[in-house]
């Protein structure tokens, strides 16, 4: 055998045995949030809040096939609450046109939802309606995820400071009933 031949062999073989040392530390000394939270894609029963005729928030049940990570969980649940609710007497708690474009974890158990700009366009129904709209949000995604401490709320990517101009929405949020 050459002496460039054996070389690369050599080289061969570091290249996997570094690799397979650095995939044994990742698996042994860093988890994923995902190991954390002890997530697999399974179905799931989930609550959305939707406000009902007295202008409280009002669960509605039902079962989403639930993704491979929290994030993708809670993405599915946002979006089962913009599509509006499906018993009688509810009413959508978010605007028609809104989307959520991106769900971010933190260090905190803060889960981050970052949401088109529609959900700031056009406010309808002044304080009470921004209320429940924020805590549609809040309660649908703490009552299905307890792991989770807190929501925070972000538009494009970016920090706000208010969903319609009444309440401040720059701080994560936590669970609230409303009367």
């Amino acid at each position: 055998m050459k002496l460039g031949a054996k070389s690369l062999i050599i080289v061969f073989i570091s290249v996997t045995l570094i690799v397979l040392g650095y995939s044994l530390i990742k698996i042994v000394f860093f988890k994923s949030t995902d190991t954390l939270f002890k997530y697999a894609p399974q179905v799931k029963k989930i609550k959305l809040y939707f406000v009902n005729q007295d202008g409280k928030l009002q669960a509605e049940k039902r079962e989403i096939q639930g993704g491979g990570s929290i994030q993708e969980d809670v993405k599915l649940c946002i979006e089962e609450l913009a599509a509006g609710p499906k018993e009688k007497g509810l009413m959508r708690s978010l605007p028609p046109l809104v989307f959520i474009k991106g769900v971010y974890l933190d260090e905190n158990r803060c889960i981050y939802l970052d949401f088109n700009k529609s959900i700031t366009e056009k406010p309808v129904g002044g304080t009470k309606r921004e209320q429940q709209m924020i805590y549609s949000l809040v309660n649908t995604i703490l009552d299905n995820f307890g792991q989770l401490n807190s929501v925070k709320i972000l538009v494009d990517g970016q920090e706000i400071k208010t969903l319609g101009g009444h309440l401040d929405v720059n701080q994560p949020l936590r669970s609230k009933k409303l009367e």
